[in-house]
C-alpha cells in the first residue's frame, strides 16, 4: 500500500467540481430545497408582493365597469455573507486516506467513490446541517456566531402578524399538531403545498401517538419523515433545523411557496476553494456565499409553540 497521498489530488477534485460543490453547499439543505428560491441576492432585498382581488361584472351590458383592486407591498429579505475557513493537517488527511484504502481493500466501501469525493462530501454534510439549522434558528444578533435571522426570529418579531398556537408540555405531539392545524386560515388550506414543519423528535413522538391511537397507516406515497395528518390533506414534515430548540417545541404551518430562501448564485462571487499550503504544511479550505430567509405573508403562517418539559 502506498504510504503517501498526492497533495494535489484533493485540490484538483475541488477545482474540477467547483460549480457543483457551490450549488450543493448553498442549496442542498432539505428546507432550502423545499422553499421558494430567490437568486441574485447580494444585500437586503425587497420581495415585491402583489395582492389582486378581482370582482366579476355583468357581461350582458356595454361599457366599462371597473372593479377589483391591486395592492403592492414589500417584505425585506436580509441575507448574511457567510464563510467557512478550515485548516486540515496533512498528517490527519493521510490517516483518513490510509483508512479509506483499507476499507476499499476489505470491500467495506464503494471503490468507485474517490477518496476526494468521500472527504469533501463529509465537509458538505456539515455545511448542509449548519444551513438547515440557521434557516429556522438563526439570529443575526448572536454574538457567538455569524448567522442570518431564521424563521423563528422572523415570525416572533414585534409587529409580525403571525398566527400563534400554544400548548403546555403535557400535551401530546398529536394533540399539539392538531391544534396548529386548527388555526390554519383558509389562505393556507387552499394551497396544494401546505404543510406543518416540526423537529425530528417531535415528528417521531407524533408517529408514536398515531400508532398508539391505531391511526397509523403506511402509505408508500408519503416521503421519508413525512406523513399526512389523519383526517386532513395537510402533510407533517420533519426537519432537522427545528431540532434542539431551547424553550419550546415549534411547529410551523405554512405553504412552502410562502417562505423564501435567498442566495446569489448569479455572478460567480461564491468561493469554494481548497489548496495545499506548503508554508503551513496543511490544507486550507474556504467556502463563501450569501444566504438568508424571509416569509412573504406572515399572516398566512401559524407558529405553534409547545413548552419543553
Amino acid at each position: 500500500m502506498a504510504n503517501s497521498y498526492n497533495v494535489t489530488a484533493l485540490p484538483n477534485y475541488v477545482e474540477e467540481h467547483r460549480e457543483e460543490l457551490i450549488a450543493k453547499a448553498v442549496l442542498s439543505a432539505k428546507s432550502a430545497d423545499m422553499f421558494t428560491l430567490e437568486t441574485g441576492i447580494k444585500g437586503p432585498t425587497a420581495l415585491n408582493l402583489i395582492d389582486t382581488q378581482i370582482a366579476f361584472g355583468d357581461g350582458s351590458t356595454c361599457g366599462w365597469d371597473e372593479s377589483g383592486t391591486t395592492s403592492l407591498s414589500q417584505r425585506i429579505l436580509t441575507p448574511r455573507a457567510l464563510k467557512i475557513n478550515m485548516a486540515i493537517c496533512d498528517k490527519v488527511l493521510l490517516n483518513k486516506w490510509a483508512n479509506y484504502l483499507v476499507r476499499v481493500a476489505a470491500d467495506k466501501t464503494d471503490s468507485d467513490l474517490p477518496f476526494e469525493k468521500e472527504f469533501v462530501d463529509g465537509v458538505m454534510n456539515q455545511v448542509k446541517a449548519g444551513i438547515e439549522k440557521m434557516i429556522y434558528q438563526g439570529d443575526s444578533s448572536n454574538a457567538s456566531a455569524v448567522e442570518f435571522d431564521g424563521l423563528i426570529k422572523i415570525l416572533t418579531a414585534s409587529g409580525t402578524s403571525t398566527i400563534t398556537a400554544t400548548a403546555a408540555s403535557n400535551v401530546s405531539a398529536y394533540a399539539f399538531i392538531k391544534a396548529v392545524a386548527a388555526k390554519m386560515p383558509a389562505q393556507i388550506l387552499e394551497k396544494e403545498d401546505k404543510c406543518i414543519l416540526v423537529s425530528t423528535p417531535l415528528y417521531n413522538e407524533f408517529m408514536q401517538d398515531l400508532v398508539s391511537a391505531n391511526l397509523y397507516h403506511y402509505n408508500p406515497g408519503d416521503g421519508a419523515n413525512e406523513y399526512m395528518l389523519p383526517g386532513t390533506d395537510i402533510k407533517v414534515i420533519a426537519v432537522n433545523g427545528l431540532n434542539n430548540t431551547a424553550s419550546y417545541d415549534y411547529a410551523i404551518a405554512a405553504s412552502k411557496s410562502n417562505i423564501f430562501y435567498g442566495v446569489d448564485l448569479q455572478n460567480g462571487e461564491e468561493i469554494f476553494d481548497l489548496w495545499f499550503s506548503k508554508d503551513n504544511r496543511e490544507y486550507r479550505f474556504a467556502i463563501e456565499f450569501i444566504a438568508g430567509v424571509q416569509v412573504a405573508y406572515p399572516e398566512e403562517i401559524v407558529l405553534g409553540k409547545r413548552t419543553v418539559a
